[in-house]
């Protein structure tokens, strides 16, 4: 009886030290946490992920009919200048890319648009600006 006692004993005792300690657990669970939280917005500020265009409300207006160029004004009152042949636009179910989107043909009439804006960061660390990337004509 005293064998089986002892192989108990061992037994338990062999299976206490295999089993994870509760402060190991809790510290393997928060640094792995804090390392997709890391991972994710190391991610999101990447200049190698995928950026999204924010889409802004706001009237345009070609500035001649002979320059290809426009002014885009937000709702806010912030004027962003695009060349009109350097976006992709829709009006209705129409779509292009190399050419100057339809409700911008005239010069100097205001149309409502909704833009697809991107900040850019400027080079050498002198802040950013929108770049206008899409056109939809209302």
């Amino acid at each position: 009886m005293a064998v089986t006692d002892a192989r108990d004993a061992a037994h338990a005792d062999a299976a206490a030290r295999r089993r994870p300690r509760p402060r190991v657990v809790v510290w393997t669970t928060v640094a792995v946490t804090a390392l997709v939280v890391a991972g994710y917005l190391v991610g999101l500020r990447s200049p190698w992920s995928a950026h999204h265009p924010q889409v802004v409300s706001g009237t345009a207006s070609r500035v001649a009919a002979d320059v290809p160029v426009a002014t885009f004004t937000t709702e806010g009152g912030e004027d962003v200048w695009f060349a009109l042949e350097d976006v992709v636009w829709r009006s209705g179910e129409e779509t292009g890319d190399d050419t100057v989107p339809p409700c911008l043909r005239e010069s100097g009439v205001r149309v409502e648009v909704e833009v697809g804006l991107l900040e850019v960061t400027r080079p050498f660390g002198s802040g950013s600006y929108p770049h206008v990337l899409s056109v939809t004509c209302r």
